[in-house]
C-alpha cells in the first residue's frame, strides 16, 4: 500500500456487515467515529438485500450496496465491478465471516481490514482480534476497534445519533396504533428458542398491562411468533401487529410507545435507536457483550447463573431457566416505572 494513512481513507471507503439486524445497528457508532474523522469521504455500506432499509437509516452512510443472500460467482464478479466503478480503495469488514471475507477479497481494494479469524486471514491486509483478554467487550467496541486501521481511537464510541422516527410515514393499518396512548410494544420471541421468555409469561404480562388500561401491541416475524400473537391478540386491549413490518414503521411504532419489552434480538436493538424506554430480557447472552448501546431509560433483567453465557445449542438443565425463571412480576415492575 503506497502513500500515507489518510490517502487510503480520503476517497471512497466501503464498510461491510452483511447481517443481522442487531449487528448492523452495533456498527452505527463506528460509522459516526469514521465520519467525524473523515467527513469528506464517501462511505458505502454493504448488506444483504433483506437489510437494505436499516442500512439506509444509518447517519453518515452515503450509499448502500446490496448483495443476494445466496450468492453465485456471477454475483461476486458483479460486486467486484461495482466496487471498482465506485473507486473504493479501502474495505473494512465488520463481519469477517466466510461470505464477507470472500466479498472483501473479491473487491480488489488496496487496503482490506477485518478480524483475525482462522482460515480467513488471507482476505485482509490488516487483521485485529475480535475479543481481548479480560472482561467481556461489547460488540460496539469490537466493531469500532477495526477503525484503528484508519488511525481512529476506538476506546469511547459515541451513543447512537438521533433518528427522527416520529416523522416517518406509516400505513393506514398502523396509524390508529400510533395515536393510542399509553401503549407498550411487546416482542413475542427472539428468533431463538433459548431466548424465549415463554408464552405463559407473555400472556400474564399482557393481561396485567391491559387491566391497567395500557394498550399492548404485539410484534414478531417468525411463524411461531405470529401464531402466538394470533392467540394473545384475542385478549381485550391487545393488538396483533405481528408479521412483516417495514423498519421505518416499526421504529415509528416504538418511538410512540411508553415502553418496549423484548429479549436480546434485532428488534430490541432497533428499538434502542429511539428514546423509548427499554425493558430487555437477557438469558444465554450477556448484556456486557450485546446489551443495548445506551444508559438512559434502560432496564436489563437477567438471572445470575454460572452457565451464562452459553452456546445456545443445548441447555444443561433442559428447561432454559435463565429465561423461563425470569418472573412476570419482575418484568411488570420494570415496565410500570415507565408507564406510571
Amino acid at each position: 500500500m503506497a502513500g500515507n494513512l489518510d490517502d487510503s481513507f480520503a476517497s471512497d471507503v466501503l464498510f461491510m456487515r452483511l447481517r443481522l439486524l442487531g449487528d448492523i445497528v452495533f456498527t452505527i457508532p463506528a460509522v459516526s467515529l469514521f465520519k467525524e474523522r473523515f467527513p469528506g469521504t464517501r462511505l458505502h455500506y454493504v448488506v444483504e438485500e433483506r437489510f437494505e432499509e436499516v442500512a439506509g437509516l444509518i447517519p453518515g452512510v452515503d450509499n448502500v450496496i446490496t448483495v443476494p443472500q445466496r450468492r453465485r460467482w456471477r454475483d461476486l464478479l458483479a460486486f467486484r465491478r461495482r466496487v471498482r466503478e465506485l473507486g473504493v480503495r479501502t474495505v473494512i469488514d465488520f463481519h469477517s465471516g466466510p461470505a464477507s471475507a470472500l466479498l472483501t477479497r473479491a473487491s480488489g481494494a488496496r487496503l482490506r481490514v477485518g478480524y483475525r479469524t482462522p482460515n480467513r486471514n488471507w482476505a485482509y491486509h490488516r487483521v485485529f482480534d475480535r475479543s481481548l483478554p479480560g472482561p467481556p467487550v461489547h460488540s460496539v467496541l469490537s466493531q469500532a476497534r477495526l477503525l484503528e486501521a484508519a488511525g481512529i481511537a476506538s476506546a469511547d464510541p459515541p451513543p447512537y445519533p438521533p433518528i427522527a422516527a416520529g416523522s416517518f410515514p406509516v400505513s393506514a393499518r398502523l396509524a390508529p396504533l400510533i395515536d393510542m396512548h399509553p401503549k407498550v410494544v411487546l416482542h413475542l420471541g427472539a428468533g431463538n428458542r433459548f431466548r424465549d421468555w415463554g408464552e405463559d409469561h407473555f400472556i400474564d404480562l399482557a393481561k396485567r398491562l391491559a387491566a391497567e388500561k395500557v394498550a399492548v401491541v404485539l410484534i414478531g416475524g417468525s411463524p411461531e411468533e405470529r401464531q402466538r400473537a394470533a392467540r394473545l391478540g384475542r385478549m381485550p386491549g391487545v393488538h396483533d401487529l405481528s408479521g412483516p413490518l417495514p423498519v421505518r414503521e416499526l421504529l415509528a411504532l416504538i418511538d410512540a410507545a411508553a415502553a418496549y419489552v423484548g429479549a436480546d434480538s434485532g428488534p430490541l436493538h432497533l428499538a434502542s435507536l429511539t428514546a423509548t424506554p427499554l425493558v430487555a430480557l437477557y438469558g444465554p447472552n450477556l448484556p456486557a457483550i450485546s446489551g443495548p448501546w445506551r444508559r438512559q431509560a434502560l432496564e436489563i433483567i437477567e438471572l445470575e447463573m454460572g452457565c451464562r453465557p452459553c452456546s445456545q445449542r443445548r441447555c444443561k438443565y433442559g428447561t432454559i431457566p435463565c429465561m423461563r425463571d425470569i418472573s412476570t412480576d419482575r418484568v411488570y415492575e420494570a415496565v410500570s416505572q415507565f408507564i406510571h
